[in-house]
């Protein structure tokens, strides 16, 4: 039996065309829906309510209203599979007691977007490879930035660990040197002191950056290591008259650390501490073991740190407001690479702090026994 035309025109809009198909009764009900309609909603749209399909941004879609001309086309969205309304157009036809719905998507709107979006996408790769070409150029001024200041931060550290050592020397061992004397001598190792802070601090900067940070491990005493640590800032907290505390609640701690680089970081808190803390004032260093963990201390009674700041004392070149008693000067970069030499050894660093109350950091790292 030879198939009608109305019956090939229905079964082609049934299954295949591209247009939204729907039988509607009058009060809203989907009677039925073709593939297509199916296909873009996500959903078998059978049983399901006008309400549930069609997206009322004016508060107009009345079933009455919307049929009352055939030839009335109403640009009106759809809830869509991918969650994002889209736009049709739909003309709405009575028949009998049921309501004939068809929707089209508007051809020639449908390529102009196409081709803007073709050529908002050449634009976005041309963009693309222009950034491309501009990051390649950018790591390679980076990468030469770093090892010119490398270079330059190497070769500076010697001269000026001599002048350190010598100023310091003379300064213990000649009592013949003038008050006058002394001052020069004083300055020039302060001076040559916070040279060598910002050379050290920009050096590991450069390493850093260039993602050649590298620790050598091996197991170490982390009483041993602090002790070490103190011992070297010995002659800065005498000359202010700081007294340095030591405690433990172990004779040995253990921890597979990178020995210089862990001293690094607690001669940076301890020196720091000294230099915020007034004449004649303690500073207390407490290194213990907790459980898995080494955790160390240096806490002063200097001025301390407002609250608001204390954020942005591990970033590079944050600095509180306080201001360190003896007038020393800061690069605003140490605590920031003390921060990344602690990460990389799976610890944590942070502090305590109010103002007028002194400032406590500390710094845990996880150990080994032996």
């Amino acid at each position: 039996m030879v198939a009608s035309t109305k019956e090939i025109v229905y079964k082609y809009v049934k299954e295949g065309a591209p247009v939204i198909f729907l039988i509607i009764s009058k009060n809203g009900d989907v009677i039925e829906a073709n593939s297509y309609a199916n296909k873009i909603i996500g959903q078998d749209l059978s049983k399901k309510k006008f309400s549930d399909i069609f997206i009322d941004f004016k508060d107009k879609l009345d079933l009455n209203d919307l049929s009352k001309d055939p030839s009335n086309t109403v640009m009106l969205n759809i809830n869509t599979v991918t969650g994002l309304p889209q736009t049709f157009y739909f003309n709405f036809y009575k028949d009998a007691d049921d309501i004939l719905v068809l929707g089209k998507l508007d051809i020639v709107e449908q390529e102009k977007l196409r081709k803007e979006i073709i050529n908002l996408n050449n634009e976005l790769n041309n963009l693309t490879r222009e950034l491309q070409k501009s990051n390649i150029e950018l790591k390679k001024l980076n990468d030469l930035k770093n090892h010119f200041l490398g270079m330059a931060a190497h070769d500076l550290r010697n001269p000026l660990g001599l002048i350190m050592n010598y100023s310091e020397f003379i300064l213990l061992e000649d009592s013949t040197l003038s008050q006058e004397h002394k001052a020069f001598l004083e300055t020039i190792l302060s001076s040559s002191e916070l040279m060598r802070r910002l050379i050290d601090d920009f050096l590991d900067v450069s390493i850093i950056e260039s993602g050649q940070f590298a620790l050598d491990i091996m197991t170490e005493d982390m009483i041993s290591v602090i002790k070490d640590g103190i011992k070297r800032l010995e002659f800065k907290a005498k000359k202010k008259q700081i007294n340095i505390i030591f405690s433990s609640n172990q004779e040995s701690i253990y921890a597979d650390i990178d020995k210089h680089k862990i001293i690094q970081v607690f001669t940076n808190l301890l020196s720091n501490a000294i230099e915020y803390s007034f004449s004649g004032s303690n500073v207390f260093v407490e290194c213990i073991q907790n459980q898995s963990e080494a955790i160390v201390s240096v806490k002063d009674e200097g001025p301390g740190i407002p609250e608001n700041e204390i954020g942005n004392l591990f970033k590079f070149f944050g600095k509180a407001s306080t201001k360190k008693t003896g007038g020393e000067k800061s690069t605003g970069i140490g605590l920031a690479i003390a921060r990344k030499i602690i990460e990389a050894h799976k610890g944590k660093i942070w502090v305590e702090s109010k103002l007028g109350d002194g400032a406590k950091f500390y710094f845990l790292i996880p150990i080994g026994g032996k």
